[in-house]
């Protein structure tokens, strides 16, 4: 479990970065993480169009929370009306075990990796627990 965010990221077979406008909608955002299997997407700026442009998370906790409270209709308002704008992140070199406590620490399950400025991947509470 030492070993670093790097190399689980070099031992997936596959590795796909989601992410959507915050001016898309979020039945949109839905029909996304469905579709993928997953259960977060970072939010970037509709207005740069440039994914790397991060300005939030949404997660299908996000989603269940806004239909509890507002009813399904809401699914057509936009993904900015409900996504987490404090993006916390680990870089490549981060170990597994400082990844699961940072989620712990602050009770996410999803964690962004950036190598510098640049997003890289998004790492998952089940992506470390699988290697457990």
């Amino acid at each position: 479990m030492s070993e670093n965010i790097e190399s689980l990221l070099l031992n997936q077979r596959y590795w796909d970065i989601f992410a959507v406008a915050r001016n898309s909608s979020i039945e949109d955002a839905c029909r996304i993480m469905d579709k993928n299997r997953i259960g977060a997407l970072l939010v970037y700026c509709s207005d740069s169009n440039d994914p790397q442009d991060l300005e939030g998370i949404v997660t299908e906790r996000d989603v269940i929370e806004l239909i509890a409270r507002k009813g399904k209709e809401a699914l057509n308002n936009e993904v900015k009306e409900i996504m987490s704008k404090n993006i916390i992140s680990v870089t490549p070199q981060c170990t597994k075990l400082e990844a699961l406590d940072l989620m712990m620490e602050n009770q996410i399950r999803h964690l962004a990796v950036m190598d510098k400025e640049k997003l890289v991947g998004v790492l998952s509470m089940r992506d470390l627990i699988k290697q457990l």
